[in-house]
């Protein structure tokens, strides 16, 4: 009896088995994993290769169909009938049709994504401040989306994802500020001293002559004595600084003293500052071309247009946590009008040229010098007549000293700095120079005032100008405004009205004299100069702009 019952259960248990369809396989209970709840409309389930989830619906399960089995397998869950189990086999997208028991038809569409556990982890464990996603295209390819920390790491994890993957799709990009601000300061002092000291003369008799000439001074076309007529050619002397002669019945005494101290001085500094984005190359010049003649064709002569001014290139990489790496090339090239040579009738001046190309690595917001230079140059020289030229005192009649000195300093510095834009409103509405307008024949001509302070509008009755404090300046005949002590039509007695300063925290009160009164008659003038602006600046009485300095003035 105990052995029919076995294999009769054993029989039923089969039997239904048989009876289930071929797709679903028996699995364990869902227990805490992953559960996915069928709903109305479209559903979509994204997996891992190796993966599973299950899959919930309100309604039993009647029949799981039309997927690929190379995909995906799906099982049924044992003691659930509302639920089956979803393994991932291999990367790929599938959909499966699902049938309730009130023979409802859903339909759910599977992601089957490739397993990039391991390189994720070589990534998430080498740079942990970064945030990446990883997805597997194909067994061949993948695709790296996120944000890194510094813009090195870009690189460095994609060397590593193609230790797993032949093709890498880089995505990655760089967060923060993104544009850089590169100033370079280019600062030159050069100093020059020259001492000269020689004495050139000439005796002429009837009987005979004596010259000295050791480094020629000054020329003369000749030398007469006063009693023979005799003649002397001297054509190498140049550059005296004292002549003196005598003169005498037979004898003419000529003398040419060079005694010179020279001292010169330059200073010279450039700043040229550029913006580009991280990693873009970035030029500046300030300039212009000049040509410069070359070998043509047949014979004839081109010409080919050289740059000279001050010119910078600079490309700029951010390292992250506050540093950055430049490469910069700074060239200041001036056209050197001292030395020229003349080819075909055009003459070409040299070019004078301090240049410098580094790549450095620093620190935003710091100044580092990345060239310098510091020249002395000594250059003495003595002309003299052998053994006379040696004498205590009187050889300084036969000899010519000369004695240079140059010094010059060159530094090249380059600060780099995080920029981003600003609101427009922050920025002023009108730049240097703008704040100031010409000035009228009677400023100009009469006060000698290169510039003037721009006022407001003009008062309503056309011919007049306002000013600041509500005061107007009268016109002149024939539509010519002039600025004379005390800007327009002045009270004869009584003082006059205080002018408020821009920031309307001060003020100005002087009294006029009677001696100051003006009368200035109204004429309503054609064509009247009127000065227009939004802003005004602050200005004394005196037609003083307060952005001329007083030697301009």
């Amino acid at each position: 009896m105990p052995l029919l019952r076995f294999v009769a259960s054993f029989t039923l248990a089969a039997t239904i088995l048989v009876l289930l369809p071929p797709q679903l396989v028996t699995a364990q209970t869902a227990g805490s994993a992953t559960v996915y709840r069928i709903r109305e409309g479209r559903n979509e389930i994204a997996l891992i290769e190796r993966f599973s989830v299950f899959v919930e619906h309100s309604s039993k399960i009647r029949r799981v169909m039309d997927f690929d089995e190379e995909v995906i397998t799906v099982q049924v869950v044992e003691g659930t009938p509302t639920q089956f189990r979803v393994y991932a086999l291999r990367a790929g997208v599938t959909t499966i049709s699902v049938v309730d028991e009130h023979d409802r038809h859903f339909s759910l569409e599977v992601l089957v994504r490739g397993d990039v556990r391991h390189l994720e982890s070589h990534i998430r464990r080498s740079y942990p401040n970064d945030i990446i996603t990883i997805e597997e295209i194909n067994e061949q390819s993948v695709r790296l989306v996120g944000w890194v920390s510094q813009p090195e790491n870009i690189n460095e994890i994609e060397e590593i994802a193609k230790q797993f993957y032949p093709t890498v799709m880089n995505h990655m990009k760089t967060g923060g500020v993104q544009q850089v601000l590169m100033k370079c300061t280019v600062l030159e002092v050069q100093r020059s001293k020259l001492r000269r000291v020689g004495m050139n003369f000439s005796l002429m008799r009837p009987e005979g002559f004596l010259i000295s000439t050791p480094g020629p001074i000054t020329p003369i076309s000749g030398l007469t004595s006063g009693a023979a007529g005799t003649t002397a050619e001297l054509s190498g002397f140049s550059n005296s600084t004292i002549s003196f002669g005598f003169t005498r019945p037979n004898s003419v005494f000529n003398g040419f003293i060079q005694a010179m101290l020279e001292e010169g001085m330059l200073k010279s500094q450039a700043t040229p500052m550029i913006v580009t984005h991280n990693g873009r190359p970035a030029n500046f010049l300030s300039g212009g071309e000049t040509p410069v003649p070359i070998p043509a064709g047949l014979g004839t002569v081109g010409f080919q247009f050289r740059e000279y001014g001050i010119q910078m290139n600079a490309v700029p990489y951010i390292l992250g946590n506050g540093r950055v790496r430049l490469e910069v090339e700074t060239i200041i090239r001036d056209q050197d009008f001292a030395n020229t040579v003349t080819v075909s009738g055009t003459t070409i001046s040299a070019f004078k040229t301090n240049s410098a190309n580094t790549q450095v690595e620093m620190n935003f917001g710091e100044a580092l010098v990345i060239a310098g230079l510091i020249s002395q140059k000594q250059n003495v020289t003595t002309q003299k007549v052998p053994f006379l030229g040696e004498l205590p005192y009187i050889g300084a009649a036969f000899s010519r000293k000369t004695a240079t000195e140059q010094e010059s300093e060159l530094i090249i510095l380059v600060t780099p700095e995080y920029v981003s834009p600003a609101p427009a409103s922050q920025f002023p509405s009108r730049g240097p120079g703008m704040f100031t307008d010409t000035p009228t024949d009677c400023e100009l001509f009469g006060m000698g005032l290169l510039e003037v302070p721009s006022f407001g509008e003009p008062c309503e009755n056309g011919c007049q100008n306002c000013m600041p404090g509500g005061k107007c300046r009268s016109c002149e005949l024939n539509g010519s405004p002039c600025i004379a002590p005390g800007y327009g039509k002045l009270e004869q007695n009584g003082p006059e009205p205080a002018l408020e300063s821009i920031s309307g925290k001060a003020s100005l009160t002087q009294p006029v004299s009677a001696s100051r009164v003006v009368e200035q008659e109204t004429i309503e003038p054609g064509s009247a100069n009127r000065r227009k602006s939004g802003t005004a600046t602050g200005s004394s009485r005196s037609g003083n702009s307060g952005l001329i300095s007083p030697t301009m003035r």
